[in-house]
């Protein structure tokens, strides 16, 4: 599953777009927007689609065609299939986008009752948009899958594990492997479906098989040596779980992996996250201050070891480990490039920069109202806030949908914002952060929006933005 979106700071951090498959000896690698083909649309939300892993091929279907696009031109229209592209069946959006690169030359799409063909004139856009793709699911039964820590009555998208390397690619959804095929790697390869994220937790086969919860190893160490033999850059992450996955198994995970650096770019370790829903589930210890302290003090010669033989400390431990442990969050410098900052790793320190250069040009004013965020990233925040100037009150939010062990504001539901705020906002504006919602309708984890919420408080409700810089701008445009 994905850990994007999930860490406090992420509201307020700009999240990277959606990468572009790179067609193998076909010229330079075309942006997404070249080709006139809607990725982001096509995947970015399947809170409504199946599971998806066997039996008949899910079908390429459009939803929509621009008008005075090139798929108008050649007559597509929503609804139809689109089965092959000059003679080969399509996968995916990402299959036809990489099929779909030729300019110049004579092309055949097939659908499900003609064929047509035509000549793609030079940056003309196809104007497509496809229905949602449907994630590939996960077979593993992990100790630790938050999928399983899910309460009663939740939405069914939110019992999808998914393991898709399509999303890998395009989203930064982190994958173990596990269920991915021989056929599927030699498509990343051919089609070049980098940088993708791989959850490893341990590179030890008997440990990595307890906490897959696997019968068998799935050759995890092969499958790595293949993609970045073949030049697919691997991000990876451990789920840290006390006594199981940590000390010399930690050491031995990072040894392993580092020796296909730069194939393997980086490590991020990340805290196990316990909901109060574990019922019937192994039984695992959380992480505590002093936890995290140790953690810390074993990582750093491990780092600077590392800094010091190949330019990075490779293995970065996420920002929630550092703020239990109450210490000081790395600088800038540390991070390298920020190559897993989606997954809470370097978001605090991103967040800080950018505030801090919001700041130069911020005026003071009148603006009247409440900011709200989870417990974790909310001392951060509110010492942010009030350097403002402005009269607005920081909220940290209990996450009572999933218990007191998820602190992250991107797991915030709307009913638990209003149980925070009910009676209690401050001013005439409630910001929320925007990692807890998803889709135009600003959707909530537990199938309220925005507009839900808003009705619940009586007083206007907008989302923080996904930088600092454009939260500190709604919060001057108040003036």
């Amino acid at each position: 599953m994905s850990n994007k979106k999930q860490f406090s700071a992420s509201a307020y951090v700009r999240s990277p777009e959606p990468a572009s498959p790179q067609p193998a000896n076909h010229g330079p690698v075309r942006a997404v927007g070249e080709s006139g083909v809607s990725l982001r649309k096509a995947v970015h939300e399947y809170r409504d689609a199946p599971a998806h892993r066997a039996g008949e091929p899910q079908k390429l279907r459009v939803l929509s065609v621009d008008s005075g696009s090139l798929g108008e031109r050649i007559g597509l229209k929503p609804g139809d299939e689109v089965r092959e592209l000059n003679g080969k069946p399509l996968l995916d959006v990402i299959d036809f986008q990489f099929n779909a690169a030729n300019i110049g030359r004579r092309m055949t799409i097939g659908t499900q009752d003609r064929k047509i063909t035509f000549v793609r004139r030079e940056w003309e856009s196809f104007g497509l948009e496809f229905e949602p793709i449907e994630p590939l699911t996960c077979k593993n039964q992990c100790v630790f899958c938050f999928v399983h820590q899910n309460p009663k009555n939740v939405r069914r998208s939110l019992h999808i594990k998914d393991e898709d390397y399509r999303l890998s690619f395009l989203f930064g959804n982190y994958l173990t492997l596990t269920n991915v095929h021989d056929h599927e790697i030699e498509r990343i390869i051919e089609q070049r479906l980098s940088p993708l994220y791989i959850s490893v937790h341990a590179t030890e086969p008997e440990l990595r098989t307890v906490l897959l919860g696997n019968a068998e190893y799935d050759g995890l160490m092969e499958k790595i040596r293949r993609l970045t033999s073949a030049g697919i850059q691997l991000h990876c992450q451990v789920v840290l779980c006390p006594g199981l996955n940590d000390g010399v198994h930690l050491e031995r995970t990072i040894q392993d992996l580092v020796v296909f650096h730069p194939g393997v770019a980086s490590l991020a370790i990340v805290p196990v996250g316990l909901t109060d829903h574990r019922n019937n589930l192994p039984v695992l210890r959380p992480f505590t201050s002093d936890y995290s302290r140790e953690l810390i003090a074993r990582m750093r010669p491990v780092q600077r070891k590392l800094k010091r033989r190949i330019g990075t400390p490779f293995a970065f431990l996420g920002d929630e480990i550092y703020i239990m442990a109450g210490a000081e969050i790395p600088q800038a410098g540390h991070y390298s490039d920020f190559p897993q900052i989606e997954n809470g790793v370097g978001m605090v320190r991103t967040f800080l920069t950018q505030f801090a250069a919001a700041l130069r040009t911020k005026p003071a004013g009148p603006a009247r109202g409440t900011v709200c965020t989870g417990k974790i990233f909310y001392p951060y925040l509110k010492e942010s806030v009030d350097c403002l100037g402005m009269d607005l009150k920081t909220v940290a939010v209990e996450s009572k949908f999933w218990g007191s062990g998820i602190g992250v504001a991107g797991l915030l539901t709307g009913t638990d914002f209003i149980a925070a705020l009910k009676d209690n906002v401050h001013g005439d504006l409630v910001v929320l952060p925007s990692e807890a919602m998803a889709g135009d309708d600003y959707l909530f984890l537990d199938d309220l929006t925005l507009k839900d919420v808003e009705k619940q408080l009586g007083v206007e409700v907008i989302p923080s933005g996904y930088d600092a810089r454009d939260f500190v701008r709604k919060m001057v445009s108040r003036q």
